[in-house]
Formats: structure tokens, sequence, C-alpha cells
């Protein structure tokens, strides 16, 4: 007997701040994978990242120490509505999946409203909140690394969009797993 097979895109953004309605957006990620109920292991079936380009060349970048982003690679990206027209076409209609999903939405839908894009309508997953629920008196950290760091995954770059998309894949069918248990 055969399992429910669940879609998902594991989208992590970087930004130029914590203001989702002001701040821009520099990097975007998306990772592609199947579950089924019983697999510990996302199968990933494709992956993608970019960079964007800032609005105005001499707009400030933030907290460079945090997301290690160099104005350069911003400066020959592509534009927000190139980026995010391709990264709703790789999500399709899958279940959308972020740690810290509301954050990274905001910025998101900030962006897509102000360029007219339509937002894709699969159903949203955070993986925040899915560590919050397995510890409801708040005794454990819920940070992304922290998370990884109990599961034991290591996470090569973190603040780096698509390697946070990669752990924050990673996680996700171990959390499923642990929110069955409980």
């Amino acid at each position: 007997m055969s399992s429910a097979v669940r879609r998902f895109a594991i989208i992590d953004v970087e930004t130029g701040g914590l203001d989702g309605l002001s701040d821009p957006i520099f990097q975007v990620a998306v990772i592609c994978g199947n579950l089924t109920e019983n697999d510990l292991a996302l199968q990933q079936l494709s992956s993608w990242s970019s960079m964007v380009r800032l609005r105005r060349p001499w707009d400030p970048i933030g907290a460079q120490h945090i997301h290690h982003i160099p104005r350069r690679k911003l400066l020959f990206a592509p534009n927000v509505a190139r980026v995010l027209t391709r990264l709703f076409t790789t999500i399709e209609s899958r279940e959308i999946v972020a740690h810290n999903l509301a954050f990274d939405w905001k910025f998101i839908s900030t962006a897509a409203q102000r360029h007219n894009l339509q937002l894709p309508t699969g159903r949203h997953l955070c993986t925040l909140q899915l560590s919050r629920q397995l510890d409801p008196d708040r005794r454990r950290s819920h940070r992304l690394t922290d998370i990884c760091e109990r599961y034991g995954i290591k996470i090569a770059q973190a603040h780096d969009a698509h390697h946070d998309a990669m752990a924050t894949a990673q996680i996700l069918p171990l959390l499923l797993r642990d929110q069955r248990y409980e």
C-alpha cells in the first residue's frame, strides 16, 4: 500500500532589513521535493537560487556581517520581478515551506504586489511553528541553526538563502515525523 505524496517548495530569502514593507530582497532560493508519509528525507527534485538587483545602485545593503552578500553581486543580478516570476513558476501548486514563513512571505508578497505578480496558491507550512509546537514550554531555541544542531544537520553557510533552504528541507521531514509521535 503506497502513501500519499506531499509536494513541497521550500523557500528562503535574504533581505536588506527586517521590514517586509520597505526593505529589499537580496537573495531568493527554492528547493522542490516530494515526501511520502514514512520518509525521513525529502526526495529533492530541483533547486534554484538567485541574487536580486538593488532597486538603486546606491541603496544600502544592510547587515553584510550577517548575509555576506557583496554589492557587486546585487548590481548585476536580475530584478525582483524577474526573480519572483521564476520563483512562482518553480513553486507552482506545491506546499510552500519556510523557516519563519511569515517573515519571508511578507517580503515576497509585498514585492509581488508592487510588481502586479500573482502569488502562488499552495498551502503554507512554517518549520519555526512546527518546532515551537514540539516545545510548548519554550525551553529550547527555535532558530534554524539550533534546530539543525539538535537533528545533527550541518548548514554549510547560514544566512545564505540556498543553504538555509537546504537546511529547512532537511529538518522538515524530521519535524513532521516528530509531530506525529507527539
